[in-house]
């Protein structure tokens, strides 16, 4: 004999409830399903980023060191300019990093009466690594390599072939 609970029989009720609950778990798999995947897709899009950040860093960090360099020429370069007695080894950096305003600022001085010594502005690269490793500075060394020599009464640089 049957037991019928409102009319319906025991077997039909419970498996409403089984269907039931098998229709829940489902969407509690799909929900768990789709949080996985948003997820993968966070974690991909956080790697991007991470990506991205260290790629820009890198290209600011040459930027910085590319506009250190540009503003030291533009000092020498206007230096120059106002006729004053430049280091030979500014010159040589000048004529490195931007030949063009090097011969325009030689162009364009102006000769001084009293032109103004400076000191060397620009840092050699063997200098600054050394410097850098160790702490000190090579100030009196020369390459022995000199293309370029300066006139005593101007900044007027002779190029020797």
């Amino acid at each position: 004999m049957r037991i019928e609970a409102n009319g319906y029989p025991q077997s039909s009720i419970v498996q409403a409830q089984v269907s039931k609950q098998a229709m829940d778990d489902e969407k509690q798999l799909k929900k768990q399903q789709e949080r996985e995947q948003e997820l993968k897709r966070q974690e991909k899009m956080a790697e991007q980023l991470k990506r991205e950040t260290e790629a820009t860093k890198k290209q600011m960090e040459a930027e910085k060191d590319a506009l250190k360099i540009y503003m030291t020429c533009l000092e020498i370069a206007r230096r120059i300019t106002a006729g004053d007695k430049v280091p030979m080894k500014d010159h040589k950096y000048l004529i490195e990093h931007d030949p063009a305003l090097y011969g325009k600022s030689l162009t364009l001085r102006i000769s001084k009466e009293d032109p103004k010594e400076h000191k060397q502005l620009s840092e050699d690269e063997e200098e600054q690594q050394h410097t850098s490793s160790t702490g000190l500075t090579n100030e009196g060394s020369t390459d022995g390599h000199e293309v370029l020599n300066t006139d005593t009464s101007s900044s007027a640089v002779d190029i020797k072939i």
